[in-house]
Formats: C-alpha cells, structure tokens, sequence
C-alpha cells in the first residue's frame, strides 16, 4: 500500500500546486498598481507553490500515475505557450521550466521505495500549510472586494470560485494524512457535486471576460453553463442511487469531454490571437486541465485506498 499513498499524494500535488501556484498568478494580475502589498504576497504564494511543484516534480518522476500523466490534466500541448505568452502580455514571471520538466515525465514502473514515505508525508504537510493560508488569503480578498473596499480586474465569482478550489484541494490532502479509506461511490459522488459547479462557473467566467462581439462563443458557454447546472440537479434530485448515478456519470463524460474541447479550441484561438477578450490563454488552459482531471475522475474512477501501511 506504499505505492498507493505516494501515488496519490504526488498526483494531487502535481495537479494542484500548479492550479493554485496558477491562481496567485491571476490575482497579481488583477490586483492594481495602488495595492502593491496584495500583488507582492500573491507573487509570495506563487513562489511558494513553485517550491511544492519541483518538489513534486523531482519524487514525482517515474512515480506519479501513468493515468495521470495521460489525462492531460498536469500539462496538455498547450500549456507551455500558454504561460509565455501571458507572461509576454502581462509582465508577470512564470516558471515555464517546470512545464517543460514534465512534459518529460516517464510513468510509474510499478516499485516505489517505502523509504520515500517520510518525504512524502513531509510535503503533504507543508502542502496543507501552506494553501490554509492561500484560503485565508482569498477569503479576506473577495470579503474587501465585496464590501467595495478592493478594486480588482477579476470578478468576485471568481474569488469565491478559487477558494472552493482552495478547500477543496485542503480536503483531499487531509484524507491522505488521516489513513482514510473512500468508498467509490461515495468518492464519485462528491467530486461530482463540486466538479459540475466547477465546470458551470468555467463557463460563466469565460462568457464574461469575452468581448460581447464574440457572440457565437459567448452562446456556447452560456449553454455549458445551463447543461452542467441541469447535470447538479439530476444529481441533488436522484440522489446517488446506482443505476442513476452510473447513467449520469455517462452524461457527464460526454459534457466535459465537450466542455474540454471548447477550452482547448479557445486557447488555442487566443493563443493565435484570433478572439476578442479578457481572457489570457493560462486561464484556459488552466480550465482545461481541471476538465481533464474531471475526465480521468470520471472514466476511472474505482474504490481508491487513501491510507497506508
């Protein structure tokens, strides 16, 4: 059970430190000039997060999940591009070798030494340290910008959007240091449940940050965004029962699949510098990874050991 705990730490850790480390990245960019103390501890988090990646990246090497680094959900063809040219746009620095690191990544052979179990566990802790402040961070960020005291270029469901990422990641890093055991089920269910909300409040954000002369792409989110929320509801109104829940992971599969497809041709228009918009082409790349994860969750997704010993 060696293998299974060193596994899933690092493949969380190498999805979502770049998620996070990400997220920072977006704050510095929609922070203002005047508020130069939030732009240098959002810059603070981020190099944070760079040290948790090439942590993860260094014991992650033949040792991460070959489905993982299948799914697309680490790095995908375009994520390279992507930081540099919003680093070009927006003058922030991204650490665009780790990207290159793992796109030379090899897959798990299949033995992983118990003797690595300590530095794993060392960097789950200080994984959850660290993003239990990132969300207290984004916490007091979307509190100021809701009571109108903070001025930023995002909007403030997307503060809200990045703290539930935030809780969520604080969750599953807390399962693997409690030894705990998920039922399937139960797992599939509550990813589900945040990943729908998810992938609607994608869409709604990029309908927002289009320019309103892209009406075709503003129409297609807004439909991502009303088909996910009918997805929440079948679930909340089904309940999970099996025959229901196996049905609705089959519509789901084909939603994010088509979901996913949208973002990777919006990155790739924006990339090409060929859509009229708010949007950088790391944030939806950054979208597109999250619907890859979701994807592998869906398509693979089987009673997972949590503990170990």
């Amino acid at each position: 059970m060696v293998g299974d705990f060193v596994r899933e730490s690092l493949d969380l850790h190498l999805f979502m430190a770049r998620i996070m480390k990400e997220h920072a990245t977006f704050m510095q960019i929609g922070f203002l000039p005047k508020d130069v103390t939030y732009t240098a501890q959002a810059e603070e988090f981020k190099c944070q997060y760079d040290e948790i990646l090439k942590e993860a990246i260094m014991l992650g090497d033949c040792t991460a999940s070959e489905s993982v680094l299948q799914s697309g959900e680490l790095v995908t063809d375009k994520t390279l591009g992507a930081e540099q040219k919003t680093q070009e746009l927006t003058g922030i620095y991204i650490e665009c070798s780790l990207t290159a690191e793992e796109l030379k990544f090899h897959p798990d052979p299949g033995t992983i030494p118990p003797e690595i179990i300590p530095n794993i566990q060392a960097l789950n802790e200080k994984a959850k340290t660290l993003t239990t402040s990132f969300a207290e961070f984004k916490a007091m960020v979307l509190d100021q910008v809701t009571k109108c005291c903070l001025f930023t270029n995002l909007l403030p469901s997307q503060y809200s959007h990045i703290h539930k990422e935030a809780l969520f990641y604080l969750k599953l890093i807390n399962r693997l240091q409690n030894n705990q055991f998920v039922n399937s089920r139960v797992e599939l269910y509550e990813q589900k449940v945040f990943w729908d909300d998810i992938m609607g409040e994608h869409a709604q954000v990029i309908s927002h940050l289009l320019d309103p002369s892209e009406k075709n792409l503003i129409s297609k989110a807004e439909d991502f965004d009303r088909l996910f929320k009918r997805l929440e509801r079948k679930l909340k109104g089904e309940g999970a029962r099996a025959t229901q829940l196996e049905q609705l992971r089959q519509e789901n599969i084909q939603a994010t699949t088509a979901i996913a497809n949208f973002k990777a041709m919006s990155t790739d228009l924006l990339l090409g510098c060929q859509i009229r918009s708010m949007l950088t082409p790391l944030l939806t790349d950054h979208t597109l990874r999250e619907a890859y994860y979701y994807l592998r969750i869906l398509k693979t997704l089987k009673l997972v050991y949590l503990g170990r010993g």
